[in-house]
């Protein structure tokens, strides 16, 4: 549809697409971290996420997530994959005051 011919304050308001899939995965991981106490590793939220949702999630787009969203990391331990395979993986806690901020401004 072409909006030229109205006039810019008559046009529809664009939809909000994108992003939604980083604020589904977002609100998962809070949704996993709540229910597993106040903390959980990476390896622990991706195989709860990868078990839990229809796609999943790769491990690089996990780390992006928790790293530039409302997490903060609190430390380090080892842990094994599927292979069984040591690795170092952070331990991760949401931080209250940012999911809260979202919370009031989406209600």
């Amino acid at each position: 549809m072409n909006n030229r011919n109205l006039k810019f304050e008559e046009r529809p308001a664009l939809q909000r697409v994108g992003n939604n899939r980083h604020a589904r995965n977002i609100r998962r991981i809070v949704e996993y971290i709540s229910m597993s106490g106040d903390s959980a590793n990476t390896m622990d939220i991706y195989y709860w996420l990868n078990e839990n949702t229809k796609q999943g999630l790769q491990m690089t787009s996990l780390t992006n997530v928790l790293s530039k969203g409302p997490f903060i990391s609190i430390g380090e331990e080892r842990a094994t994959n599927g292979l069984g395979v040591p690795r170092r993986v952070k331990i991760w806690k949401v931080k209250f005051d940012k999911v809260s901020e979202r919370r009031d401004n989406h209600e």
